[in-house]
């Protein structure tokens, strides 16, 4: 498979398992991801996401029981001078990474994200 050269234009999907730190209800009610939800793991090299080009939400989402996902738009990590890498594994070939991830961009990307 060729790489993906991510762009503003692109979406990208973040997991998130489906527990209460990930979340918070709005006054309007709506429930929006937590800073919680993009914030990486020590020795992580990026934060995990999938391009949304080269997938499909019953792909990169096979459990929705136990998980679901924010969408956000490329440009805000690029923007950020954050790196988005595509970074195939094994079984997912629209794996990719955002480098350069901080507790205050994980806060950014949080409010800029689409709860699905």
């Amino acid at each position: 498979m060729s790489v993906h050269q991510i762009t503003s234009e692109d979406e990208l999907l973040r997991r998130i398992i489906l527990q209460p730190q990930f979340f918070k209800v709005m006054p309007d009610g709506v429930r929006r991801p937590t800073s919680a939800a993009f914030k990486m793991r020590s020795g992580e090299g990026g934060l995990s996401v999938d391009i949304m080009a080269l997938t499909t939400l019953e792909q990169a989402i096979a459990t929705r029981s136990t998980h679901t996902g924010a969408l956000l738009a490329a440009k805000v990590p690029l923007d950020n001078q954050c790196p988005c890498v595509h970074d195939p594994v094994a079984g997912n070939p629209a794996h990719a990474l955002i480098r350069n991830v901080t507790p205050a961009l994980a806060k950014l990307f949080a409010v800029n994200a689409r709860l699905l």
